[in-house]
């Protein structure tokens, strides 16, 4: 409950959670009054005194329930306020986070905040607004509890024990069904990343099912016959304790109607008192009981939430937002002198450099290399996607360091090889028409795409044609350094020679600098610089040695 507090308090703030409880004192206390009228209007019934219409009670049951309505519906109003608070605010606190964060400390905890968003933040809001029906149940609790006291102190001794008896076989009970809930969560991450790559294997998948069945049969069955176990065992243990505690209380009104009533010799009015006040506490408790289950899945959806924003706390994310930015005649060179990065400490792993580059503004260069000789890591490493383990990179002549990424990074727009098409253009405060319409002719993509806004109309398209929506995209943020991963391998021939004969050399004219992967290299002639990238070493390369298309 503490840590539930932790994340409700600095929202809710301690005056308004005050009120909200006493709101639900109020209201359970208004439940009391009606349940104590009604028995004591039974009780002058049972005992033949109450033979007129009183007005007097009239009024007063009309003042309790509209005492009710009003405390019941402000206090609901407001926790229906405060749930929707706390389910954003968690939402945008985690996020903001995240946009901190840098590639890799996300990509290590991707399935884990997206657990955090979609089912914990869903289960805590959902438990807000129970929290109405569990604190009002508990207030009508205490209030039967003391009412029973005053009608017979040895009845109320007799429905304490049964109480405390009730409550210690829940404890010795809960336990286990709390670390049923706590392990099912915990598979919760896992499914979601079998999940995750169902939807981003599907191409694989659907050419080759096998792949997909084995996801499913091999993980995710697994995941979810465990998680449906452990869900049963929790929600059953919970069901036994709620069943254990009504048989008692059964047995305890039995008790009283048959034994103590006579034996104590207890007054009619007083029984039936007695009984009708304990079949409503017996009520409360069952909404008490049957929202347990309920409480304790909150329970720990925050303590997961609680513990993953204190993880990204101590990470001390750090992905500011740049002070200012690098505009194309401001941009001279990019000069990577001594370069190296490896992924971790440990030895033998991969690793690149060192590695001596150099691009100039308005120049075209290319890299090319075997697959897994170090081109996207280099790329990544110059990017400031990874950051260099040795070595230094200078932006025309200013050392890039951790107090100037933040403006570095903004030289660079980037179509990565798994790229991402957004739906609209992100980041381009005002849209430059006439360069959208000479875009899209230019990579011949008139008619089929238009600009609502900074939104685009479609993004149902070829392979090639996403392709270069995402590299127009990237032109629109008028960087002075675009960066490509094998861009053209999704485009035809015609278009792949369109892009290096006639695209390349307007960008250039442009002032724009080119840095690109690729593997074509009958169009190597059209770089000013090349690079072969081998075992994680960069050499540079003669652009006439590739004249004839032989690579060396």
């Amino acid at each position: 409950m503490q840590r539930v507090l932790k994340l409700i308090l600095p929202l809710a703030g301690k005056w308004k959670l005050g009120m909200n409880i006493l709101l639900g004192i109020i209201s359970g206390l208004c439940n009391f009054l009606f349940i104590h009228l009604v028995t004591r209007i039974i009780g002058e019934i049972a005992t033949g005194q109450y033979t007129v219409i009183s007005q007097q009670y009239l009024f007063i049951f009309a003042l309790i329930i509209l005492f009710f309505i009003w405390t019941r519906r402000t206090l609901s109003y407001s926790i229906i306020q405060l749930s929707q608070l706390l389910f954003w605010s968690l939402r945008k606190q985690i996020l903001s986070q995240v946009l901190q964060a840098d590639y890799r400390q996300l990509t290590d905890r991707k399935h884990k905040i997206y657990a955090a968003l979609v089912h914990d933040v869903n289960v805590l809001t959902q438990t807000s607004l129970n929290i109405i029906d569990f604190f009002t149940a508990s207030i009508l609790v205490f209030s039967c509890l003391v009412y029973l006291g005053f009608i017979s102190w040895i009845l109320f001794l007799a429905t304490l024990g049964v109480g405390i008896a009730g409550t210690a076989i829940y404890h010795l009970r809960t336990r286990k069904n709390l670390q049923q809930f706590a392990h099912a969560r915990d598979l919760e991450n896992k499914f979601l990343e079998h999940f995750d790559t169902i939807l981003k294997g599907f191409k694989e998948i659907y050419m080759e099912p096998k792949k997909g069945k084995a996801v499913y049969e091999g993980k995710i069955l697994g995941i979810a016959d465990e998680t449906c176990r452990d869900n049963t065992v929790a929600f059953t243990g919970f069901l036994n304790n709620q069943i254990v505690g009504r048989v008692l209380f059964y047995i305890l009104v039995t008790v009283i109607l048959l034994v103590f009533s006579v034996t104590l010799n207890i007054g009619t009015g007083k029984v039936v008192s007695f009984v009708f006040t304990l079949l409503y506490l017996l009520g409360s408790l069952e909404i008490m009981m049957s929202l347990l289950p309920t409480l304790a899945r909150a329970k720990i959806a925050a303590n997961h939430l609680v513990d993953l924003k204190e993880e990204l706390e101590a990470a001390r994310f750090s992905n500011p937002m740049a002070k200012q930015y690098i505009s194309k005649a401001a941009f001279d060179q990019i000069t990577v002198t001594d370069l190296t990065f490896h992924y971790s400490e440990a030895a033998g792993t991969f690793g690149i450099g060192p590695i001596n580059f150099n691009a100039r503004k308005g120049e075209a260069v290319f890299i090319y290399g075997g697959n897994g000789s170090g081109k996207t890591t280099f790329l990544h490493t110059v990017l400031g996607i990874h950051l260099p383990t040795a070595g230094e990179i200078r932006l025309n002549d200013a050392l890039v360091n951790e107090d100037n990424y933040a403006d570095y990074k903004t030289a660079f727009a980037v179509v990565f090889s798994d790229f991402y098409l957004f739906n609209e253009l992100h980041g381009v405060d005002k849209v430059d028409e006439e360069k959208w319409t000479r875009y899209l002719r230019l990579f011949e993509l008139e008619g089929k795409v238009t600009l609502e806004g900074t939104r685009f109309s479609t993004t149902a398209l070829s392979a090639g044609q996403r392709k270069r929506l995402a590299l127009i995209a990237a032109l629109m943020e008028d960087k002075p350094v675009l960066v490509l991963d094998e861009w053209a391998a999704d485009q035809d021939p015609y278009f792949r020679k369109r892009f290096y004969k006639e695209i390349l050399p307007a960008l250039k004219q442009e002032g724009i600098t080119i840095i690109a992967i690729t593997h074509d290299d009958k169009y190597y002639t059209c770089a000013d610089k090349l690079y072969k990238m081998d075992g994680g070493k960069l050499m540079a390369e003669a652009v006439n040695m590739h004249e004839s298309g032989f690579v060396a």
